[in-house]
């Protein structure tokens, strides 16, 4: 029979595991909304897609941009129950055998050199995402394009430094349909390519009909 400590123990342990898995979806949801939102942006190399199927792709942009900003909510909280990387580095740090090799401190001071976007995100989803609040005509914080794709590529490379250090388990943040997001816009310039050609080709032909009568 398991000692009161011996119980204790395996409850840390699998909550720890719990949040840990909890925070690995989230991290990932967040990584592939961004990832989304980036191929989705009106570039010179893609604008002429997006404005093309405007009513799909300007939705789906910022459906993806909204989501980001819950996910990067939770992962970044304070609160006691949220999957955040501050729960799970305050159980490390009550019981460091959870994830030996973690420094808590330093891990804690890496995620702040990364507050200012944070706050940016989660000033997004408190006014505009989650909530729409009418009295803020401007968000005094923009979301930052590149501070954010900085800031998810640092918590994917800390959430795996914790993971190896407990379970010698490292994750991938990409998921494996990840290029599907090029193809379809790849896709939809041959075809927007191929209704041009028609195009002028219906066009000269209707031309030299004219000319001909």
């Amino acid at each position: 029979m398991a000692s009161e400590k011996e119980t204790k123990i395996r409850n840390e342990k699998e909550e720890f595991e719990y949040i840990l898995e909890i925070l690995r979806i989230q991290l990932l949801n967040a990584s592939s909304n961004f990832y989304i939102f980036e191929q989705l942006w009106p570039t010179e190399k893609v604008v002429d897609v997006i404005r093309r199927y405007k009513g799909f792709f300007q939705p789906t942009r910022a459906t993806h941009l909204d989501s980001l900003s819950i996910k990067v909510s939770d992962i970044v909280s304070n609160k006691a129950n949220a999957p955040s990387f501050y729960r799970i580095l305050n159980m490390i740090g009550r019981n460091s055998n959870i994830a030996p090799d973690i420094n808590v401190r330093a891990i804690k001071r890496r995620l702040r050199k990364h507050k200012r976007t944070s706050e940016a995100i989660k000033d997004f989803r408190d006014k505009r995402a989650a909530h729409w609040d009418t009295s803020v005509e401007k968000l005094d914080k923009p979301v930052l394009f590149g501070r954010t794709k900085q800031m998810l590529k640092e918590l994917a490379a800390i959430f795996n430094e914790i993971s190896v250090s407990h379970s010698k388990n490292e994750w991938s943040f990409r998921y494996s349909e990840q290029g599907d997001v090029i193809a379809l816009i790849d896709g939809l310039k041959r075809l927007r390519a191929e209704d041009n050609k028609r195009i002028e080709e219906l066009t000269s032909r209707m031309q030299d009909d004219i000319e001909i009568e």
